[in-house]
């Protein structure tokens, strides 16, 4: 009841701010950032301190309705700097058109095979927004051939090819943020090839050709489609749930005390309902769909070790509470047993109410959880207070810390490493590069003559690498390793020395991995699975063979989520699985509880350790 009655003020609380927002509603400069999603038109507009959906509805012509459908996290209120994408008026952009012929004088373009928005600013040296604005129809990322473009003549030779550069860079840049679709957009930049994209983003050429149109071959400027990492699709993720934290807490039935869960027999079925956004606004998402592949073989592997029926029923929430809501209430759901996902923490309501009422495991096999409180939750994500722990060694006070910055930086490592350091000394440098590489003082920190002089001393070193550019970090990797190379060649000593990276590292494709090697690279990462490993080799040639492709990150933790819990329900449930550890494949689970009533939370973190030897160790 109370938590009824807070919906029902905080909603008036809503309905209020509404209609006093008229009376003082900010003055807001309507975006002029385009992007194009599944084929519509999108403003890109950046929440600015006092912008009110209502304003901005205002704004831009539209009902609020239409920003929360689009946007649904807006609808528990907005956070400054926030993303938002609104629908585009087809009918105000053709009187725009119109109004643009009339004033100006235009030539004509018919758009060719192999053409890219960027390579027709280069030909005529107009700038790409000029083209957008005087052809609001075209789609960056799919000309149509035989198209006809209007070229503003009072524009031409007023651009340069930086300029084009930088505007379609920063298209794809707003495209990224708008959308949630599991992958990445990139402009191709002169000189890439399928090969080289390939290779950086770390999919086989096949997979590339599948997502992007290169039957003219692969052209500079044009606007590809790469799957999203895991490091940046569980950070958005992150990022949706933090406003969730941000605006309210969920308590959906939650008890001080654990719901007690019941072991199903095998010879009954287990119903299962996974519950994923495996299609959001009519587009699949790639990182939902490997996931349910991987959960299926781990069905698979189930059924071989004799351990009962699975009755699987998939549900596709679209990141829609209001879907997820009619799925918990569906006949479908009676008799559910044990529930994976949904990923959003503002979906999870209906669900929690649903499994204390039915005594029925919810399994998050994503997110970091922060807002919920519920014993019937297991969260796979490790806790982020425990990230670190597997390197107290390295920054117990036995050896000499270095961190270093370049001119762009890993924010977020940087954060969690100043924590971690707190007040253990330490000192700082800012990388650059010219013909040499230079490491210039931060603050107080003594002057680095050469690299060779730090790796002389009797103390072991730590090198942190906060830098986030893959050209900072693979030469900082290099000079480190070559001034190794050099005292080992000299036949004079060298300290033992390791570098701390992060996960995050794994986008950079165009680094010799032998570096990692050369230089004791340490990675904290919240997931690991070598290939050369028999558990994982088998899991590959099963994934293969069944899907023709390799399996990403998320089919790994698809399987690791069905060989854990599908099993854990025909023995380990009853017990809760506390104080036991899983390695389905070889990241490692282990689920503590912080508080009676609490959700059950993975404490497991893997050090990755690139071995001087070559090899791969994990702890």
């Amino acid at each position: 009841m109370k938590l009824i009655q807070r919906i029902i003020t905080l909603s008036v609380a809503m309905l209020t701010l509404s209609a006093t927002a008229a009376e003082y509603m900010p003055d807001i400069k309507k975006s002029e950032v385009i992007v194009f999603i599944n084929g519509k038109k999108y403003y890109v507009h950046t929440v600015k301190s006092g912008d009110t959906l209502y304003s901005i509805a205002k704004a831009y012509g539209v009902e609020e309705s239409i920003i929360t459908q689009n946007n649904p996290t807006a609808a528990d209120g907005l956070k400054i700097d926030q993303s938002i994408k609104i629908p585009v008026s087809e009918k105000a952009l053709q009187q725009a058109r119109n109004e643009k012929k009339r004033k100006k004088d235009f030539v004509t373009h018919k758009i060719k095979a192999g053409q890219t928005l960027y390579s027709i600013a280069r030909d005529y040296n107009i700038s790409v927004s000029a083209i957008r604005e005087d052809n609001p129809a075209i789609n960056p990322q799919s000309l149509t051939i035989g198209e006809t473009l209007w070229i503003r003549r009072a524009e031409m030779g007023s651009s340069s090819e930086q300029e084009a550069q930088a505007e379609m860079k920063e298209y794809a840049e707003n495209l990224n943020k708008a959308t949630d679709d599991g992958y990445e957009y990139h402009v191709v930049n002169p000189g890439e090839t399928i090969y080289s994209l390939s290779k950086k983003y770390n999919i086989t050429e096949s997979e590339f050709a599948k997502l992007n149109d290169v039957s003219n071959g692969l052209k500079a400027g044009a606007v590809i489609r790469i799957p999203q990492s895991m490091e940046d699709n569980l950070k958005l993720i992150d990022q949706a749930n933090n406003e969730v934290v941000a605006n309210a807490t969920i308590e959906a039935q939650s008890s001080d005390s654990n719901v007690m869960f019941s072991v199903v027999e095998q010879s009954k079925p287990l119903n299962v309902a996974l519950m994923l956004p495996m299609v959001v606004n009519s587009k699949s998402n790639a990182s939902y769909v490997e996931f349910y592949q991987g959960f299926l073989l781990g069905l698979e592997k189930l059924k071989e070790n004799n351990m009962g029926q699975v009755s699987l029923k998939v549900y596709n929430t679209e990141h829609d509470q209001l879907k997820v809501q009619k799925i918990v209430k569906s006949p479908e759901f009676v008799g559910t047993n044990l529930i994976v996902g949904p990923v959003y923490e503002d979906e999870l309501r209906p669900v929690v109410e649903y499994a204390h009422m039915n005594s029925c495991p919810i399994v998050s096999p994503l997110a970091n959880l922060s807002a919920v409180k519920s014993s019937a939750i297991y969260q796979l994500s490790p806790v982020q207070e425990k990230k670190y722990e597997k390197i107290a060694n390295l920054i117990d006070g036995g050896r000499d810390i270095f961190l270093i910055y370049a001119a762009t930086n890993d924010k977020e490592f940087e954060s969690e490493v100043m924590t971690l350091l707190k007040d253990k000394p330490h000192n700082a440098y800012t990388y650059s590069f010219n013909e040499k590489s230079i490491f210039t003082p931060r603050g107080s920190a003594p002057a680095i003559e050469t690299m060779e002089n730090v790796l002389k001393k009797e103390k072991e070193s730590l090198f942190i690498i906060l830098a986030n550019k893959e050209t900072d970090v693979d030469r900082i990797l290099g000079t480190i390793s070559s001034a190794k190379v050099a005292l080992t060649e000299r036949s004079e000593k060298c300290s033992q020395y390791a570098v701390l990276g992060t996960s995050r590292w794994g986008r950079f494709g165009n680094i010799d991995h032998t570096t990692y090697f050369n230089n004791n690279v340490v990675i904290v990462s919240t997931y690991h699975a070598k290939r050369d490993s028999a558990a994982v080799r088998e899991f590959d040639s099963r994934y293969i063979e069944s899907y023709n492709m390799l399996p990403s990150l998320y089919a790994y933790r698809g399987y690791d989520t069905a060989m854990i819990f599908c099993a854990g329900m025909r023995t380990d449930i009853e017990y809760n699985m506390l104080d036991k550890r899983y390695t389905p494949l070889q990241t490692q689970y282990k689920f503590v509880q912080s508080a009676e009533g609490d959700k059950y939370v993975n404490q497991e973190w893997m050090r990755v350790n690139y071995n001087t030897n070559h090899t791969i160790t994990l702890e």
